[in-house]
């Protein structure tokens, strides 16, 4: 007879995969990665049922976006001073481009201003800034490589060993085994499929090769995106690049070379997701079985490992379809928002001479008359040198001994430090010579 008290383990133990369909889903970020490039490795899936209708009628503007009923993060565009909700944000968050507050760890701090250097209160500000270059070649097809075979060797891996164990379980007659096994090589499956005959349509890729044009003559036209959950948000998203690229990326949805394929697959994974909730919901309480739940949850947690190994250490690799690379920079900390506020405002951008320079930062704060002698302080001088600019001698918007002017040097202090640090000049140097913009305006 078995040990009771092992027993009753056994059977609370059958609870824990079930905890796993409470969850959001996690067949969004799977999907997405699948269709993005054939450079991915999915994970293992689970699902929360009530979110089975959205499987059931998927599209692709909808997989791309926010898949949740959440309120979508917000865009501000510095070139064109407007703001819109952001489009394709699955995208980015599997791109590196979005990352949130990334804590303490490797963050840089460039300038720390002392406690009576002008401000009474600080409000620390996060800015996760990227740079995005379009692909050499133009293309989003990418030729086969070893990493691509990687990739193929460890799906075949995550759909054959399943598949080996359902057959073993088909001979010792465990039903329920059979088809928690099968749901996992099915999963996988689909998830290949996908990868293989689907990619995305991205808005604008017509436009890569007048780039490289406007490049060699150093007439980019350039832009930066600001990106954050909601305006008071400590974090701030920042990306640099070409700007029809940009807003392709952010402001256009993306969809999917074959709508019906993504359809089915959608639905596919739908049955396949609620056939595995079933079968581990009928081992509950079952001590004969109890251990085909376990069984699952091991396997579940070994199928997360090689996708979470290969998006931690080649990000990137999810983004291949969109022609472009990344280069990401440390979090940077700021101080305070302002501060964050004038360190963007220096990064390149094709101004447009109907639009203020500072109307993308409405959103941020009130456009009053404080703001605008802010402004104007900040505006006399060169953010490299810390000098005024030679047209800005003479022009004494503020005494020397005002608070409001030395709060401006301190803010002026804080952002040329982030610009100068190492880590962020080398890849601002690369970007600029990589759009065509002469390194001495560095």
């Amino acid at each position: 007879m078995a040990n009771p008290t092992f027993s009753t383990l056994l059977n609370i133990a059958a609870y824990a995969p079930i905890v796993l369909f409470t969850e959001s889903l996690r067949v969004q970020r799977a999907m997405v990665a699948s269709i993005l490039s054939p450079r991915s490795i999915a994970p293992a899936i689970t699902g929360c049922v009530k979110d089975l209708h959205r499987l059931w009628h998927l599209d692709d503007a909808q997989l791309f976006g926010n898949f949740k009923d959440e309120r979508a993060a917000s865009v501000t565009s510095v070139k064109h001073g407007s703001s819109f909700p952001l489009q394709n944000q699955t995208v980015l968050q599997l791109a590196g481009v979005l990352r949130g507050d990334a804590g303490n760890a490797g963050m840089l701090v460039p300038y720390q201003p002392a406690v009576g250097e002008g401000f009474r209160t600080r409000r620390e500000t996060v800015v996760n800034l990227s740079f995005m270059l379009p692909h050499e070649n133009g293309s989003g097809k990418r030729g086969f490589c070893w990493l691509q075979g990687v990739c193929w060797a460890v799906t075949f891996l995550e759909f054959a060993v399943p598949t080996v164990l359902a057959f073993y379980m088909a001979i010792w007659r465990h039903v329920t085994g059979v088809i928690l096994m099968t749901a996992f090589s099915l999963s996988v499956l689909i998830l290949a499929v996908l990868r293989f005959l689907t990619h995305p349509i991205i808005a604008n890729q017509s436009e890569i090769s007048k780039f490289r044009k406007d490049t060699a003559k150093g007439l980019s036209t350039l832009d930066v995106h600001v990106i954050a959950d909601h305006w008071n948000d400590k974090s701030l998203s920042v990306v640099c690049g070409y700007s029809s690229h940009l807003h392709a990326l952010t402001n256009i949805p993306m969809e999917v070379n074959r709508p019906r394929l993504l359809l089915w697959a959608g639905r596919g994974l739908a049955v396949v997701l609620l056939a595995q909730a079933a079968s581990l919901a009928s081992l509950i309480g079952d001590e004969n079985n109890a251990w085909l739940s376990l069984s699952w949850l091991a396997l579940y947690i070994l199928m997360l490992g090689p996708s979470h190994i290969f998006s931690a250490y080649l990000p990137e690799s999810a983004y291949e379809n969109h022609t472009a690379t990344l280069t990401r920079v440390p979090p940077i900390r700021f101080s305070c928002r302002r501060a964050a506020l004038v360190f963007i405002s220096r990064l390149p951008t094709s101004r447009r001479a109907y639009v203020e320079d500072w109307a993308w930062t409405n959103v941020f704060m009130p456009d009053n008359a404080r703001r605008r002698v802010w402004q104007a302080q900040v505006d006399l001088f060169d953010l490299v040198t810390l000098e005024k600019y030679p047209e800005a001698h003479g022009q004494d918007l503020s005494e020397e001994n005002d608070p409001e002017y030395q709060k401006s040097k301190t803010l002026l202090k804080e952002a040329s430090a982030a610009y100068h640090h190492p880590q962020v000049l080398q890849p601002l140097l690369s970007y600029k010579r990589s759009v065509g913009l002469q390194k001495a305006s560095a």
